[in-house]
C-alpha cells in the first residue's frame, strides 16, 4: 500500500481542506459514479480495532444501524457476533464536497433537495473483544477492504489494535483507512500525538506503512463527510466474475420465524454471508457442507432451494454475487439454522463444493515470532505434537490436534468436520492465558 502524506501539526489535521490536500482526496474533482440501477453493494468493508473504540458506533454514524442487536451485545456493550450494515453514498445537487456527500445514515440536504444515490457498501462490523478474535478472524475471510478504528484517547497500539491489523494482513486484505475516533474527548494537541502513535505504528509494525487516516467523532459526526469521500476514493469498487461453479462462504444463519409463530405461518431457515465466486439465483437449488453435524460427529450434508435472496440493506435480488453481503431463505428446517447452527459451512451447486474432510494439512506454514494480542508481546514458539489449537480456514472455527509438524507443513485432526477449498488461509491461535491468540498461518490442503 502507498505511504501518503501525514500531517505535520495540528492545524493540517484538523483544517478539512489541509487534510484532504494530505489525502490526495480532490474535493472538487472526485470522480463521481451515476445513480446504480439497483442497491448492490461494491464491496465488503470491515471494520477493525481495539474494544470500545467505537468500530460499532461509527457503522451507526456511516449506515444508520447499530450493528449489535444481540440482547447480550445491548448489555455488555460490546460487539459479539459479526454485523451487518448496508452503506448508501449519496451527494446532494449544487452544494460543495465534502458536504455534499451524505449517507443513508442522514440522507438529508440543504433547501429541502433530494440527494442521489452514487454507491453501496456492505459493512460487517467486527467483535474487539480480546476473547473474539476468531470471530473477527472468520469475518476477515469474506471482506474486500479494512476500516481501522482507533480511540485518540488511548495509546496505540492497543492489543487487539495490533491483533486485527496483523489479521488483516494475513487475510490479504490491501486497502485500509484508519478513522481516529472519539475526538471530542482530547485536545487537538492530545489527538495530534495519537496520530502520530498510529502512524509511528503502521510504518514500524505493518506492511501497510502510512495509511490515510482520518480523525472523526463518531458520536457527534465530525469529519463522516471526510470519511465517505476517503471510501469512495480508496474502496474501489471490486470487479465482480461470475465465472465457475458458486461458492458462498456462510458466516451467519438464524431461524427467521417470531417466537409463538403458528405451524402453518412457519417459514424456512436463513443463512447469511458472502459469495467468493459465481452465482446463485432464486430458485437454485443449492446445496450446504459440511451441513448438519451430529452427536456423533458426523457431517450431513442439506440440500434446499433458493426461495429469495436479499442484501444487507434488506433489498430483493434476483440473484447473489460476489463482494456484497447477502441473505438467502430456504426451504430448511429453521431448527437447523437457529443460533449460526450452519455457520462456518459453505454453499454453491450441488456436487461441485469442497469435500468434507476431518484431516487437514496445513502448508507454507509460517508461525510468528511474537505472540500478539496480549497486553505484552510474548516469544512464540513451534508447534508441538499433540497440541489443541484453534482453527481458522473462511468462516470455519475448529479446533484441532496437531498430528506433526516439520516447521513448514503441520497434519492436523479436525474437531469437527470441515469443508472448504484447498489454497484457502489457516489461521492457527493458541491458548494463551486463558484466551486464544494467533500464533501462525499457512495455506490449507488435505
Amino acid at each position: 500500500m502507498t505511504d501518503y502524506e501525514v500531517a505535520k501539526n495540528e492545524k493540517e489535521l484538523f483544517d478539512k481542506k489541509a487534510l484532504a490536500e494530505l489525502l490526495d482526496i480532490d474535493l472538487e474533482e472526485l470522480t463521481l459514479p451515476e445513480e446504480p440501477e439497483e442497491h448492490r453493494s461494491c464491496g465488503i468493508i470491515g471494520t477493525a480495532g481495539h474494544v470500545d473504540h467505537g468500530k460499532s458506533t461509527l457503522t451507526q454514524a456511516l449506515t444508520g444501524k447499530f450493528p449489535a442487536t444481540y440482547s447480550e451485545e445491548l448489555i455488555r456493550g460490546i460487539t459479539i457476533k459479526l454485523g451487518y450494515s448496508h452503506l448508501d453514498i449519496m451527494i446532494c445537487p449544487e452544494s460543495s464536497l465534502p458536504e455534499a456527500l451524505v449517507s443513508n445514515a442522514n440522507p438529508k440536504c440543504a433547501k429541502n433537495r433530494k440527494p442521489r444515490h452514487i454507491r453501496c457498501y456492505s459493512i460487517l462490523d467486527h467483535p474487539g473483544h480480546e476473547i473474539l478474535i476468531s470471530t473477527m478472524v472468520s469475518g476477515a475471510s469474506i471482506i474486500d477492504y479494512g476500516l481501522v478504528v482507533i480511540a485518540a484517547n488511548e495509546l496505540c497500539p492497543m492489543p487487539q489494535t495490533r491483533e486485527h491489523v496483523l489479521a488483516l494482513q494475513i487475510m490479504g486484505i490491501k486497502d485500509i483507512i484508519v478513522a481516529q475516533n472519539k475526538i471530542e474527548l482530547v485536545s487537538k494537541e492530545k489527538a495530534f500525538e495519537n496520530y502520530k502513535q498510529i502512524v509511528d505504528f503502521f510504518e514500524n509494525n505493518t506492511e501497510y506503512g502510512a495509511p490515510p487516516i482520518i480523525p472523526v467523532s463518531a458520536a457527534l459526526g465530525i469529519n463522516i463527510d471526510i470519511l465517505l469521500a476517503a471510501i469512495l476514493k480508496y474502496f474501489k469498487p471490486r470487479k465482480t466474475s461470475i465465472s465457475g461453479d458458486s461458492l458462498m462462504y456462510i458466516a451467519r444463519t438464524f431461524d427467521p420465524n417470531l417466537p409463538g409463530t403458528s405451524p402453518e405461518k412457519l417459514i424456512g431457515g436463513a443463512i447469511g454471508g458472502a459469495l467468493k465466486r459465481g452465482e446463485i439465483r432464486v430458485g437454485d437449488e443449492i446445496e450446504i457442507r459440511p451441513g448438519y453435524i451430529t452427536e456423533k460427529n458426523e457431517a450431513i450434508p442439506l440440500v434446499s432451494e433458493v426461495v429469495s435472496i436479499r442484501t444487507d440493506g434488506g433489498h430483493a435480488l434476483d440473484k447473489a454475487t460476489p463482494h456484497s453481503l447477502i441473505g438467502i431463505a430456504t426451504n430448511l428446517d429453521p431448527g437447523l439454522t437457529k443460533g449460526d447452527g450452519l455457520a462456518g459451512s459453505v454453499a454453491g451447486r450441488p456436487d461441485r463444493l469442497p469435500p468434507v474432510v476431518k484431516r487437514i494439512i496445513i502448508k507454507d506454514l509460517t508461525m510468528l515470532p511474537k505472540i500478539v494480542g496480549t497486553k505484552v508481546e510474548m516469544k512464540n514458539y513451534p508447534l508441538r505434537k499433540g497440541e489443541v489449537v484453534l482453527i481458522n480456514t473462511g468462516t470455519n472455527v475448529n479446533l484441532g490436534t496437531i498430528e506433526s509438524s516439520d516447521g513448514g507443513e503441520a497434519e492436523v485432526s479436525l474437531l469437527r468436520p470441515l469443508a472448504m477449498p484447498k489454497g484457502e488461509i489457516v489461521v492457527i491461535s493458541r491458548q494463551i492465558e486463558r484466551e486464544y491468540r494467533l500464533v501462525g498461518y499457512g495455506r490449507l490442503d488435505y
